[in-house]
């Protein structure tokens, strides 16, 4: 009965969407990319104005993870971790002993993953539980964020680390556009 009620729940969910946004079908981008917002939103995703998301994977669980996204940011094939998929299961001395069943839970780290307003992340990145991202931030495609990131700046690599200053990157990118503006 609950599946029906989930059905029936997304069901009345895209006919509304529908109607506030147009006709379904392959060609109505806009349709498909307001229809992903919704779907985040429902869940516990706050998305600020201006922001675009693409192919991004958000693990949460029904514990409520928390994920709060600012104003003008972009996210395109990143990797979100509200939690830590529970590698405690596999060391006794952390183990409940209660199965899995009872207990609902596997006692995974779980917290609140905070990015703030103009923030870029590359693709392939993944964002570890408890990371908070300043304003202004640059985040390498690939990065690996495994602790918070100072606003103004652009991080890179495995774990991600400060590569330069917001300032520095723009002064940089500002030079490529004059010189090669072919390439733009």
């Amino acid at each position: 009965m609950k599946v029906i009620k989930e059905i029936l729940a997304r069901f009345i969910n895209l006919m509304a969407m529908v109607l506030k946004y147009g006709p379904l079908n392959k060609y109505n981008e806009e349709f498909q990319y307001r229809y992903e917002m919704e779907k985040l939103r429902s869940r516990n995703i706050q998305i600020g104005e201006n922001s675009l998301i693409i192919k991004c994977l958000f693990s949460s669980s029904s514990k409520g993870d928390k994920f709060v996204i600012g104003e003008n940011c972009t996210l395109t094939g990143v990797t979100l971790l509200g939690h830590d998929a529970s590698p405690t299961l596999f060391f006794p001395e952390l183990n409940t002993g209660k199965p899995i069943w009872q207990t609902g839970s596997r006692r995974s780290y779980r917290s609140k993953i905070t990015i703030g307003d103009n923030v870029f992340i590359g693709y392939g990145s993944i964002i570890l539980p408890g990371v908070t991202i300043g304003n202004n931030v640059v985040i390498a495609a690939g990065s690996v964020v495994s602790r918070d990131i100072k606003s103004n700046s652009v991080v890179g690599g495995n774990p991600a680390r400060l590569i330069k200053s917001l300032d520095e990157y723009k002064a940089k990118y500002k030079n490529k556009i004059v010189n090669q503006p072919e390439n733009f």
